[in-house]
C-alpha cells in the first residue's frame, strides 16, 4: 500500500468520523465544561445580593438586578485580580468586568454578594459613596 492510499483512506476515516459527530452530538455544545462557565452558574446559582453601595445605586435606579446578571453572564473573569483561594481572609472572590462596568462577587454561605461595583452611569442626584 503506498502512501497516497494510506493518506486517501485516513481523510476519509476523518470524514466519516465528523460526519457520525454531527450526526450524534448536532448542535450541543461542549463550552458548559469550561471552568469561566462553571464559575459562572457557580455564582448565579444562590442568588445575587448587593453590598451598600450596591443597594444605594439599586435605589436611585442607576442599576438593577437584570444588569448585574447580565455582567455576570457576559463578562470577562479576571483571575489575577480575584481571589480565590481566599488567602486574604475576606472570602472568596472573583472580579467580572464588561466594557466600562465591573464588579466583585463574592461567594457566601448562601448567596453571592456583589461588591466594589464600577458603574459607568450614575444618576446626578444619587449620592452613593
Amino acid at each position: 500500500m503506498t502512501f497516497t492510499q494510506r493518506l486517501g483512506r485516513y481523510v476519509v476515516g476523518i470524514m466519516i468520523g465528523t460526519l457520525l459527530a454531527l450526526f450524534f452530538f448536532g448542535s450541543r455544545s461542549c463550552t458548559q465544561w469550561l471552568p469561566n462557565e462553571q464559575v459562572r452558574q457557580f455564582l448565579g446559582e444562590a442568588g445575587l445580593m448587593g453590598d451598600e453601595r450596591t443597594r444605594c445605586l439599586m435605589r436611585c435606579g442607576a442599576v438593577n438586578m437584570s444588569d448585574l446578571r447580565t455582567l455576570l453572564e457576559e463578562g470577562r473573569i479576571r483571575y489575577g485580580q480575584s481571589d480565590v483561594r481566599n488567602e486574604q481572609g475576606t472570602g472568596k472572590f472573583y472580579r467580572i468586568e464588561a466594557d466600562d462596568r465591573a464588579a466583585e462577587f463574592v461567594v457566601t454561605d448562601s448567596t453571592t454578594a456583589v461588591r466594589n461595583l464600577q458603574w459607568p452611569v450614575v444618576p446626578e442626584g444619587c449620592d452613593c459613596p
